[in-house]
Order: structure tokens, then sequence, then C-alpha cells
């Protein structure tokens, strides 16, 4: 976390969102490339992307793992450090009787090239950038980021509204839990800079996640608040 200002002196505990206003006001969701100040390998959990700021062509982090290492049915690769909280979140999940699968993970700059520009052959530019991340743009390649669906069932983008379905409804109430936010949840465009997205979770670890969701703010709107948007 950076902290900015005489604050450090009298309130050396975590940042609230008061305090964080001296990042001032969340930036409008302007198309740009300009690359995210926390962008090391180590800043997988403050690493803000969104339609301005974006990681390097060259950003893979290493050591990459299966999401099947979690028991998960699926494909794709993640960190090590998120296999523990997957599992524990499938686990739920199906005792809950809303078995999850992934349907996407870790993706590369290249590769989020490639599906970017398939929506935007299906749908024309304009809509495309509403829907998907231009390439540096996307969480997945945080290696933290996962789409999910229902256990054998479709993808989820082509449901009129998966987050109203019942395993979208229990990983809406119950992701965060075990570390999983949703960073484009319903009605918060303004926000998020993206259309509602009710698969797309990123994992932030127990602790962060359960603040994030206490706090009632989109993922951007926190990691912004708390300074990692800005230089040092």
């Amino acid at each position: 976390m950076v902290l900015m200002g005489t604050a450090i002196a009298l309130a050396p505990a975590v940042v609230s969102p008061v305090s964080a206003s001296a990042f001032g006001p969340l930036p409008a969701c302007v198309y740009d490339d300009v690359l995210t100040p926390r962008r090391e390998y180590k800043d997988w959990a403050k690493s803000l992307l969104d339609t301005r700021l974006k990681l390097g062509k060259r950003y893979a982090p290493p050591r990459l793992v299966p999401v099947t290492d979690s028991g998960i049915r699926g494909e794709g690769r993640v960190r090590p450090l998120v296999i523990d909280d997957l599992r524990a979140l499938r686990l739920a999940a199906r005792a809950a009787d809303h078995p999850i699968e992934v349907v996407s993970a870790y993706r590369s700059f290249a590769k989020q090239k490639t599906v970017f520009e398939y929506w935007v052959d299906k749908f024309g530019y304009e809509a495309a950038i509403k829907t998907s991340a231009r390439p540096g743009h996307s969480e997945h390649q945080l290696g933290t980021t996962l789409d999910f669906t229902a256990k054998g069932g479709r993808d989820p983008w082509l449901s009129d509204d998966w987050g109203a379905t019942r395993t979208g409804t229990w990983m809406r109430k119950n992701a965060w839990k075990f570390g999983f936010v949703m960073s484009y949840p319903k009605g918060e465009k303004k926000h998020t800079c993206y259309s509602y997205e009710p698969w797309h979770f990123r994992y932030f670890g127990r602790d962060r996640a359960a603040r994030i969701h206490e706090s009632g703010l989109t993922t951007r709107q926190w990691l912004w608040r708390h300074g990692y948007g800005v230089g040092t």
C-alpha cells in the first residue's frame, strides 16, 4: 500500500476510503494505454487495470499451474497461491448443490488480443470495448482471475443473466468469503468501465476480499481509493 501526505505520522493504520480522498476522485472511463503503477508480479492484489491502465506485453506470471490442481473441472492456469482457496470454493459450492467449473483463467497479452479481435469481428469495435478488455487491460493477465460457470453448463455469457441463475446467485453471495470478488457487478459500469459480468471473479485473498466486500465498493473503486492507481 502507498500512503501519501502528512497523515502517515498521525494514522499509521490501514488507509480508509476517507483518508484516501487525497488520491482524488475515481477517474472517468477513458480509453488509453498507460502502464499501471503497481505492475510487479508481487503486486497481483494491487494492480489496477481498467480501460486506461494496463500491463505490458511481457507480463506473464511465473509458475502458473492448472486450475484442475484444485480439483475443479475446466481449463486454464492460475498462480499457485490461488489453488487452496479455489479448492475451498469448489467444495463449498458443491456442498450447497451449486457445483462450479472454470471456463477461462490466465490469458497472455497475445491471447487477449485474439479474444478482443474475435468480439470486434463479431459485434464491431464500439460494442466490443464495452464488454471485452483490450490486450494489456485484462485482469486475466494477472493470473488470479477466473470466469466460472455451473458444472456441465454452457458458457455463462450465453445466458440472459448468469448472475440470476441459482449458481450465479450463490457465487455472488459467497465467492468473496473464499477470496474471490466479482469485478464487474450489475449497475456499476460507471465505476467499473465494463458491462456486467457475473461470471468474472478476481482473487484477492480472503482478508482483502472481505474488506472490499464490506466497503460496498467495486474493486476498481477500492483499489483507486487505496492509492493503487497512482504513481509513487
